[in-house]
């Protein structure tokens, strides 16, 4: 029998799942079936915990341009905000609420950030609302933990694999606390 932690409170009680007793549970209630959204507007956030999961690359082709039909590859970042809303977390039923700013990384010939013009400027944004954005060493993973910024949350649509549209909610603006 596979034993599942159940927190209550401070103490810890384990409840007992049986696979075969459960497959014959009868529900009266339909389940969710789309996750519901921290809702749009303005926040006080701070920049959450991140590995080297929160970066995908994905290999496209040019469709426009000088470059049509050439091969690409494309680096993005997901950098997750804890939104820190009491609202929120009541709305979602959640201690922790998180929104990503997605970024589309602009990534040198060495593997390493184009600090050209107009290069990576989501990125620069961010490094300025947590006072990062000096010369001098710097790493990505320092955002880690950084904040309090002033972040704004909107519902984006976006269309799923099968074709049905969906809804995301995602970080359009990060700004410092003035």
């Amino acid at each position: 029998m596979l034993l599942l932690k159940k927190y209550l409170l401070t103490s810890i009680c384990y409840v007992a799942f049986d696979p075969d007793t459960f497959m014959q549970q009868n529900v009266d209630a339909p389940l969710e079936t789309e996750f519901k959204l921290c809702p749009a507007g303005e926040y006080t956030a701070m920049i959450d915990d991140f590995t080297s999961e929160a970066f995908e690359q994905y290999d496209f082709e040019y469709q426009k341009g000088n470059r049509a039909g050439q091969s690409g590859t494309m680096t993005k970042f997901s950098c997750p905000f804890i939104i820190n809303d009491d609202k929120a977390r009541a709305e979602l039923n959640r201690d922790k609420v998180v929104v990503s700013k997605q970024i589309i990384l602009d990534i040198d010939t060495t593997g390493g950030l184009d600090f050209g013009v107009n290069k990576n400027v989501p990125l620069g944004q961010i490094r300025e609302a947590v006072g990062q954005n000096q010369p001098g060493n710097w790493s990505i993973s320092q955002l880690r933990g950084a904040g309090p910024v002033h972040v704004k949350v909107d519902h984006i649509t976006f269309k799923r694999k099968d074709g049905t549209s969906g809804k995301r909610a995602e970080i359009s603006r990060v700004v410092k606390i003035q």
